[in-house]
């Protein structure tokens, strides 16, 4: 027999569909799908991709944000709910970016004449606007539903996936392969949106 008290209360509650990491990494992967196609087509692959593929530029620039990333998503999921604790494993992907970039940095002698350069200014651009409107769309459809214990983490973490996201596609078409230029143009925006994210996450992400 119900009880008429318990059916008042409940009556207008409608079921939760549960927070799934497969969501994440959906909607994450038809961002990336999305964001390559929009830059290829507007401003289009690197004029000297064939050089490129054979220097290892076309592979070792993306796989930099590649990398930053998959270990950001990584650690996303790790802290999304209210039990979540980093695991050091997700740690890895960030680590080889890390690396990478280092090697790079020490490989050759550091360019400072490719910072003044017009490309950075649609660099920084894209990444910074671009990265905005994922972790926007990153917010509403997954963050938003989560119950981290570290909201401030979690949005920050969010910023860098965003912004990791966006460099990884324009990285297709900028031909600028000093690694002081991607430590400064692809980081610089990168970081701004982490920023962001922590701040908004600490107000926004609480629960």
């Amino acid at each position: 027999m119900s009880d008429p008290l318990i059916d008042q209360l409940t009556n207008d509650l409608k079921p939760v569909q549960p927070l799934r990491n497969i969501s994440l990494w959906q909607h994450c992967s038809a961002c990336l799908i999305l964001a390559i196609a929009l830059i290829l087509s507007v401003l289009g692959i690197r004029p000297d991709w064939l050089q490129a593929i054979q220097g290892g530029a076309l592979l070792w620039k993306p796989a930099i944000f590649f990398l930053t990333l998959s270990g950001s998503m990584l650690l996303v999921t790790d802290i999304s709910r209210p039990a979540g604790k980093i695991k050091p494993v997700h740690f890895v992907p960030l680590l080889l970016a890390l690396a990478i970039l280092i090697w790079r940095l020490t490989s050759a002698k550091i360019d400072f004449a490719s910072l003044d350069s017009y490309s950075a200014y649609i660099c920084l651009s894209v990444i910074t606007s671009g990265g905005a409107m994922v972790m926007g769309m990153v917010w509403l459809f997954w963050l938003r539903k989560t119950a981290t214990p570290h909201p401030a983490l979690l949005g920050s973490l969010a910023g860098v996936s965003a912004g990791s996201l966006v460099a990884a596609a324009y990285s297709l078409h900028c031909n600028q392969d000093a690694g002081i230029y991607v430590s400064v143009y692809y980081i610089l925006p990168i970081f701004l949106l982490s920023l962001a994210g922590g701040i908004l996450g600490r107000s926004k992400l609480k629960w």
